[in-house]
């Protein structure tokens, strides 16, 4: 298996310029692997997220995504120690993700084979490579995959880093961009201290009632009873209508729902359901709570009775109750 993987692998040489014999220093190892090593997890990540199959599977169960990570770690693959010249792979020849089906390993070489061609080979001062790289992603994209790897190269004084290929021949050297290049490459990224000062609260109010929806108005509010800064948002979420997919469900109440920020991701829950989604914002998160509470009325709603277990049977009478009207706006239109 390691010979098949040298084939496909990218092969990097670090060439010192300062030290004896041309000995590549252990902290210049460790940096140049590490910064490349993060700048191929944060591809991945872009290129899973863009991937609408994986993104729904995500979005119910965020692990899936370090699975894979785990699954493509960079493996050194052929290792020489004069300076150093490492062939950096990872294992794609065999898939261990059976939640994504066949469809899983196909991708796992498209997109190392694009991460080796297209990002580690890329002309980084052609005009013409920029504009598609800027085409393909987005500024947070283009910041994550690209800042490490401009890192990785370093400023060229104390060494350089080349592309080899499989017969150990240098096929480039590769520099920094230029400056106005590098800065459409890794755009700056607002700061949280530099994104305006709005925050989320949870306030109650003493308000005068004009109508079914009062004004949230300073004539209106005569006294604030409750106020409370949210350091993520954590506002409740009871929806009592929920769109998905062209289906509009009405619902006979608000569905109580567990709203949580936990290791950089919001989760909502509803026991009632037993619904427990993630996502990395408030709207992902919204979103695939909609479509969560949208598999079950395909799964068990329209499902025949006598395919159902006892406890899907229970299920499905608890959905059934649950919604009061159901909407297609498909065929409204």
């Amino acid at each position: 298996m390691v010979s098949s993987l040298k084939d496909i692998a990218f092969r990097i040489h670090i060439e010192p310029l300062k030290t004896v014999d041309k000995a590549a220093k252990v902290e210049t190892v460790i940096k140049v692997l590490s910064d490349i090593t993060r700048s191929y997890n944060n591809y991945l990540e872009v290129e899973f997220l863009k991937n609408e199959g994986f993104r729904k599977i995500y979005n119910t169960n965020i692990k899936v995504l370090d699975t894979l990570r785990n699954e493509l770690n960079l493996l050194i693959v052929d290792l020489n120690f004069s300076s150093f010249e490492a062939a950096l792979a990872p294992n794609v020849l065999e898939s261990y993700s059976p939640i994504f089906k066949n469809e899983v390993l196909d991708w796992k070489r498209e997109t190392f084979d694009s991460y080796r061609d297209f990002i580690i080979m890329g002309e980084y001062n052609d005009s013409d490579y920029l504009q598609e790289v800027v085409k393909r992603y987005s500024d947070q994209e283009r910041h994550k995959i690209y800042q490490p790897l401009f890192c990785s190269i370093g400023d060229g004084k104390e060494y350089r880093l080349n592309i080899k290929d499989q017969s150990h021949n240098t096929v480039r050297t590769i520099f920094q961009p230029e400056k106005a290049k590098y800065d459409i490459y890794v755009p700056k990224i607002l700061t949280d201290k530099e994104i305006p000062a709005y925050s989320t609260a949870h306030v109650y109010l003493k308000i005068r009632k004009e109508g079914d929806i009062p004004k949230i108005t300073t004539r209106n509010v005569k006294e604030i009873l409750y106020y409370e800064e949210l350091e993520h948002e954590t506002y409740p979420f009871k929806p009592d209508l929920i769109n998905y997919n062209g289906k509009v469900f009405i619902l006979n109440k608000k569905l109580d729902c567990q709203v949580e920020f936990d290791e950089q991701h919001y989760i909502i829950k509803n026991t009632e359901l037993d619904i427990v989604v993630w996502g990395q914002t408030r709207e992902e998160v919204e979103e695939a709570f909609r479509f969560s509470f949208y598999s079950l009325y395909i799964n068990y709603v329209l499902e025949a009775d006598e395919k159902l277990s006892e406890e899907a049977l229970s299920l499905k009478k608890i959905i059934q109750n649950l919604i009061k009207n159901t909407i297609d706006e498909a065929k409204k239109d």
